[in-house]
């Protein structure tokens, strides 16, 4: 590939060799060091290609040789830019291309993160902004040092990071903080009760277990204690149980007589704009819009795998109309059941006994209030204050 480049930029010729002696042109070519490639013998023919330099050096040859020399075809950079040296426009808009492309390539295009995994890249982007970074900046005005500790410091979730310019794309690394499970484990805690109810069982690791299986607490009743109490004196745990109790809860939901939602119309409009090197450029017309849904659509355009200056912003207008429905007391207690059945069969919930189910009925609308027993981990951790 890098002789094919170099061989068009110094411009070379198809030329043939015709005479009784025609084979004596290739001890001459090399007595004359004259490169010649793509050599073929076809009936009495030679065929070859030289740059386009050398061709004066074959006169000599000819009258010396006794062969005819004709050119075939003329390839390479010189042959082109002949073409065109008359034509001013030519010349001045490959030296405006030249120059806006080394204008541009002093701007950062693209912003690749790597290394996340819990936060987004979009989080991380926001973040950049806010230290003074962001897309279409003069690299120049870069400081990746430090803007790199200065996008440390504006975030708790990430450790270390690093800015790295390539070309015209700005690669940011990061390695962010492992998340922390549970609490500290030298911070003692005890277990309270977060719902009244009645043990059905106990789990522990670690801290004093204050309650039976079959005994009933009450909200904020200490259930297992991080403080213990034996022969070299006073320790301080974190306590760590799971402890399942069963408990009461209600699911309440109303709904009104009359009802206005939104509904589509069927019509629709796309309002495409791109933004390129910076410049965002509608291709619609501006007009008034009625009430509609809106879906956007952002696509980053690719080339050859790898991001390019040049994105499409898809808006979709979905025209909507208000309608009102009227649902009478039956229809609203049948809707609400329906609610509830869903939700019952979503949760799973584990150990469900039902206790009852009311529907209220006001000027508004009407209630459903459905009570049930489930079995559920109420453990909750509540620090201990040590005296000091």
């Amino acid at each position: 590939m890098i002789i094919r480049l170099l061989r068009y930029i110094r411009g070379y010729l198809d030329i043939r060799f015709e005479g009784a002696y025609s084979e004596k042109i290739l001890s001459a070519l090399a007595q004359a060091k004259i490169p010649v490639w793509r050599l073929r013998y076809l009936s009495g023919t030679i065929y070859g290609s030289i740059f386009a330099k050398d061709f004066r050096k074959l006169f000599t040859l000819r009258k010396k040789i006794g062969v005819k020399i004709h050119i075939d075809k003329k390839h390479g950079f010189p042959f082109v830019a002949r073409r065109y040296k008359r034509r001013a426009g030519f010349a001045a808009g490959a030296a405006l291309f030249f120059a806006i492309l080394k204008f541009l390539s002093g701007f950062v295009w693209i912003i690749n993160v790597q290394g996340n995994v819990r936060v987004s890249t979009a989080q991380i982007i926001k973040s950049l902004q806010s230290v003074g970074v962001r897309e279409e900046m003069r690299k120049s005005d870069i400081d990746p040092q430090k803007m790199a500790q200065e996008l440390i410091l504006s975030r708790n979730d990430i450790a270390w990071a690093s800015l790295n310019i390539e070309g015209c794309v700005l690669n940011v690394n990061v390695t962010e903080i492992k998340e922390k499970t549970g609490a500290n484990s030298d911070s003692p805690t005890n277990l309270i009760a977060a719902k009244d109810g009645i043990i059905r069982k106990i789990d522990a690791v670690a801290g004093n277990v204050r309650v039976r299986v079959g005994e009933n607490v009450h909200k904020g009743d200490v259930m297992v204690s991080g403080i213990i109490e034996n022969m070299s004196g006073t320790e301080f745990v974190r306590s760590n149980a799971r402890i399942i109790a069963q408990v009461e809860e209600t699911y309440t939901e109303k709904m009104n007589y009359s009802k206005t939602v939104s509904v589509k119309t069927g019509n629709s409009r796309k309002e495409v704009a791109l933004k390129l090197l910076g410049v965002k450029v509608p291709l619609y017309l501006a007009r008034a819009t009625p009430a509609a849904e809106v879906s956007c659509k952002v696509v980053h355009k690719r080339l050859f795998g790898r991001r390019i200056p040049f994105t499409v912003y898809e808006k979709t207008l979905y025209f909507t109309a208000e309608q009102k429905t009227v649902y009478s007391e039956e229809k609203l207690k049948e809707l609400l059941t329906e609610n509830l059945n869903v939700f019952l069969e979503k949760e799973k919930i584990d150990g469900y006994i039902p206790t009852g189910t009311e529907f209220i009925t006001d000027s508004e609308g009407v209630t459903v209030r459905h009570r049930y027993l489930c079995d559920k981990n109420i453990a909750l951790e509540s620090k201990i204050i040590v005296g000091q």
